[in-house]
């Protein structure tokens, strides 16, 4: 089953979550990590800050339909974590959830 290719209005809501997503991955205090976690967030804000740049420099008109309908899952995933991240206060809790969400964020990077 392909996905529902997405809106400009979809698109505007996904570069607003992928905001939101790096900013609250660059905003964790790195001194809470551990050695381990602090190369974790290191790997996840550079997809992340690649992801909202060029979700940031894409134009909607310019996408292929297969790239609107590819888009259209990967909103999805990037809207979840959006709203599990503002459920977490530990930043140990949120870079375990965005690491897990580092696929989706690659993905939408290379898609734009």
């Amino acid at each position: 089953m392909s996905a529902t290719p997405m809106t400009p209005h979809d698109f505007e809501t996904l570069q607003t979550d992928v905001h939101a997503v790096f900013s609250a991955l660059y905003l964790i205090d790195v001194e809470l990590l551990s050695a381990e976690e602090r190369k974790q967030h290191q790997q996840v804000l550079a997809a992340a800050y690649l992801a909202f740049v060029n979700a940031e420099n894409a134009r909607y008109t310019a996408l292929s339909t297969k790239a609107k309908s590819e888009l259209g899952e990967l909103a999805g995933h990037v809207k979840t974590m959006r709203t599990q991240l503002a459920e977490l206060e530990v930043p140990s809790e949120q870079l375990g959830l965005l690491g897990k969400g580092l696929d989706a964020l690659a993905r939408l990077a290379k898609l734009l």
